[in-house]
């Protein structure tokens, strides 16, 4: 039940996790008024449960030849570092950003042309990449040697980057307070009021929240939201299972991909082992067959890992979309309202460069890229031609706020 509360803000982001977060930064840090509202804890979906590895992207030089998206993979890769740097000297969190280079390797005939494929556009970008025999990819990860002869093909490639995920979203959190930032985890939007053209208003379970603008960063519970101004977006949850065994420290040098699967390594000789790729609904739950599966295919590829206690395991809803490429931009038919979702699995590496992106936008200056490709109307259905003058439809309690 809605309380009586109000408040008001400039900018009000709805959904907590890193995008929203990186956005709200950003404002923030250039003097706007932003407050964050999540349906449930800040930074607790699908950005804590990625991996947070950050794959090699063009350098501004090749951006010429680059798509938009590979653009936004650039500039993100630029500002990973510096934003990493930035965090730890003003919150004291070390998200343990580090470049630790990656190896993608192909078992088959079918993953090896998908390698091929990724390799020749890393290079066409200016990407340093090198392929690599078996003797080379049991040289760089001795925990793979025994299972050399398996692989049919392998790329290194030194650029790529990772970090650790819930300690990003420590940081960014601690970060956002220290620039004023209002977070209200725990607040649940059920309708907006409108006048004309625009949103004036949010109307949440904690009460109402008066806004000069707004912008749905809610992952896969976006679409919901949309349809409750009236647009038919088709964003859907893809979930992802993952496991972390305790290894000892340097056991996995790199992050390994083998086809759609990989392995993250930390500092502290933790090991990701990732992902499934299931269209399960909102149905956020680790199961059995899956956890067996990702332990088998671990072991099956780097022979040491069988045995290693499961320290945790657990599932992320991911925002898909029908072309795999998010949805940036303002929201047709309304003046003040923008949405930035559907980032896949690639929310954790594309988060600095959507927040300056959309900062941009919201602010109405010049974005560093061209997001006019990544606009909603490319998949919109039926949209509600009118808004009305008072409140614009509920929307869903199991999937708005976050």
């Amino acid at each position: 039940m809605t309380t009586s509360r109000s408040s008001s803000c400039g900018t009000l982001i709805i959904g907590g996790g890193v995008v929203g977060l990186s956005l709200a930064w950003e404002l923030g840090q250039r003097g706007e008024k932003v407050c964050v509202v999540d349906r449930g804890q800040l930074g607790q979906e699908a950005s804590w449960a990625g991996a947070g590895m950050i794959p090699a992207a063009p350098a501004e030089s090749h951006w010429k030849v680059a798509t938009p998206l590979e653009q936004l993979e650039g500039l993100s890769q630029r500002l990973h570092p510096a934003w990493h740097g930035q965090l730890r000297e003003s919150t004291g969190v070390d998200t343990e950003y580090r470049q630790c280079g990656a190896l993608y390797l192909a078992t088959n005939p079918s993953e090896a042309e998908v390698v091929q494929r990724v390799a020749d556009r890393r290079q066409y970008l200016g990407i340093a990449c090198e392929a690599l025999d078996g003797g080379q990819i049991a040289a760089q990860e001795p925990v793979l040697a025994s299972q050399a002869n398996r692989f049919v093909k392998g790329y290194s490639v030194p650029s790529e980057a990772q970090f650790r995920s819930p300690r990003l979203l420590q940081a960014l959190t601690s970060a956002c307070q220290m620039v004023g930032v209002t977070l209200r985890p725990g607040t649940q939007v059920e309708r907006f009021a409108s006048s004309e053209d625009s949103l004036t208003a949010a109307v949440t379970s904690q009460g109402i929240i008066h806004a000069d603008r707004f912008c749905l960063t809610a992952g896969c519970w976006s679409g919901q939201l949309a349809q409750s101004v009236g647009i038919d977006l088709p964003v859907r949850p893809i979930r992802g299972q993952i496991i972390l065994v305790q290894g000892p420290p340097g056991m996995v040098r790199r992050n390994l991909y083998v086809g759609m699967r990989y392995f993250t390594p930390r500092l502290d000789g933790r090991l990701l082992v990732g992902s499934t790729l299931e269209d399960a609904g909102f149905h956020k739950v680790n199961t059995v067959t899956a956890v067996a599966d990702l332990t088998t295919w671990a072991a099956s590829i780097a022979p040491a890992t069988a045995g290693l206690p499961i320290e945790h395991r657990w599932a992320g809803l991911r925002p898909g979309t029908a072309d795999n490429r998010p949805y940036l931009g303002r929201l047709p038919r309304l003046q003040n309202a923008w949405i930035a979702t559907g980032h896949f699995r690639a929310g954790l590496q594309l988060a600095p460069a959507t927040a300056v992106v959309m900062r941009s936008l919201i602010c109405g200056e010049e974005s560093p890229i061209d997001v006019s490709s990544f606009g909603v109307e490319r998949e919109l259905g039926q949209i509600d031609q009118k808004l009305s003058s008072a409140t614009v439809g509920p929307a869903s309690r199991s999937a708005t706020g976050h």
